[in-house]
């Protein structure tokens, strides 16, 4: 869509052109009144041999040239202001012109961008996704950041955080494509599980980590309670299970790097049974040596 270009001519318009034509029109006969004014005195004075006939005449030529020159200035003012317009709509139309060419640039880019994504095969791994395509997970990379933002509101509200380490049970040997699905089971069942809030990570070929805001060790033991309750239910839930380990801060850590550690530890540990326990541990504080009663 574009601006309707205005007519330009080979000359400037004149002033009747526009609004003030009919006020310039009577100040031009008044113009005439005064110059006929002056010469019909300037004649009689001749004539009659009278001096202020004479200085009559002349007032009139000399008002009849004044009201000519402001004439000529408004008409000069209309017509640069009609210029400057006529030029300011002339660049809105280059500008407009412009943008949609820009935006119809855009548009056919993006609709090659969807092409190419819609010809990938399932499961192509794109570097450049900050979602796992396989999983529907947000990528590994992203985690340290995340994790050490949140905990450190956490630590300015005096509200708890917590994390769940999920990893696949006997998948040690499984094809990829299998794994594959399961993790993408594991995903899709997080994020119905989980809060807007609340963030779900691939870590490695089979586990996740889900990062809890404001919230504390029993409330991370029921959502992990959920997830494993809704896998068992889905489709794969014959073929798939879970082991997960939480650990919270500030009760078990009060850095991301430890507060990941120690539910690794705590996964471990549910894991420890044999890979098909599909148990949840919650991390353990270890006991502070300075605590040493002796």
């Amino acid at each position: 869509m574009s601006l309707p270009e205005p007519r330009l001519t080979g000359a400037p318009p004149s002033s009747a052109t526009h609004g003030g034509g009919r006020g310039d029109h009577g100040v031009v006969i008044a113009c005439a009144v005064l110059a006929v004014i002056a010469i019909v005195a300037g004649i009689t004075a001749v004539v009659l041999d009278e001096a202020v006939i004479g200085l009559v005449a002349v007032a009139a030529g000399v008002g009849a040239a004044a009201i000519g020159v402001v004439v000529d200035v408004r008409r000069v003012r209309a017509d640069d202001s009609l210029w400057e317009a006529r030029t300011h709509i002339r660049r809105l139309r280059r500008e407009l012109d412009a943008r949609t060419a820009s935006d119809a640039e855009d548009l056919a880019i993006a609709g090659a961008r969807g092409s190419d994504v819609d010809a990938l095969p399932a499961g192509t791994d794109t570097d450049d996704w900050e979602i796992d395509p396989v999983s529907g997970l947000i990528r590994e990379r992203h985690l340290a950041v995340v994790l050490q933002q949140v905990i450190a509101a956490a630590r300015r509200k005096v509200q708890p955080a917590s994390v769940i380490y999920w990893e696949l049970d006997a998948v040690d040997h499984a094809p990829s494509n299998e794994i594959d699905d399961a993790l993408t089971a594991l995903g899709a069942v997080a994020w119905r599980t989980l809060r807007e809030s609340d963030a779900v990570f691939r870590l490695g070929d089979r586990a996740a980590l889900g990062v809890l805001i404001d919230t504390s060790q029993p409330g991370a033991r029921i959502v992990a309670e959920r997830v494993r309750a809704s896998l068992r239910s889905s489709a794969v839930g014959d073929a798939l299970t879970v082991s997960a380990g939480i650990a919270c801060y500030p009760t078990d850590a009060l850095d991301a790097v430890e507060l990941v550690s120690r539910a690794g530890r705590a996964l471990e540990a549910a894991r420890s049974e044999g890979e098909t326990s599909d148990h949840i541990v919650v991390a353990v504080v270890d006991p502070d040596p300075t605590d040493d009663p002796a």
